[in-house]
């Protein structure tokens, strides 16, 4: 009877000892998935604004209000994002980059490791004329 209670003893001792790291690295992967998701609307938001730039007349103000709309019908907060849009001519792509300061809930847990700054997520687009 006494090493039946021993074992579930150190049962609970294991499970008290590693659910914390088990938390951490479920916290972890939720942020990594967040993080991706705003990667891929950064991408497409750069798509559309170099799809934007490669039409005749085009201007980088143009470009900036669509890559800010797609930014802002995906829930991300427009005032992180950083676009840098050159608009093409015959013989010269179009170019968009966008920047992101990505930040989540779980900052508190992983800030430190980034200097206390939000992680920055990048996206950049080339399109013909």
């Amino acid at each position: 009877m006494a090493s039946a209670f021993r074992t579930r003893g150190q049962a609970v001792l294991e499970l008290a000892l590693l659910a914390p790291l088990l938390m951490l690295v479920v916290v972890g992967l939720i942020h990594l998935g967040w993080a991706l998701s705003a990667h891929q609307v950064l991408t497409n938001a750069a798509r559309e604004g170099a799809r934007v730039g490669t039409r005749a007349g085009a201007t980088a103000a143009a470009m900036r209000a669509v890559v800010l709309d797609v930014c802002r019908d995906a829930g991300l907060d427009t005032t992180e994002v950083t676009v840098e849009a050159t608009p093409g001519a015959p013989n010269v792509p179009s170019a968009v980059t966008v920047s992101y300061a990505f930040h989540s809930p779980f900052d508190a847990l992983f800030g430190r490791l980034f200097g206390g700054q939000g992680v920055i997520v990048q996206a950049q687009c080339v399109m013909k004329y």
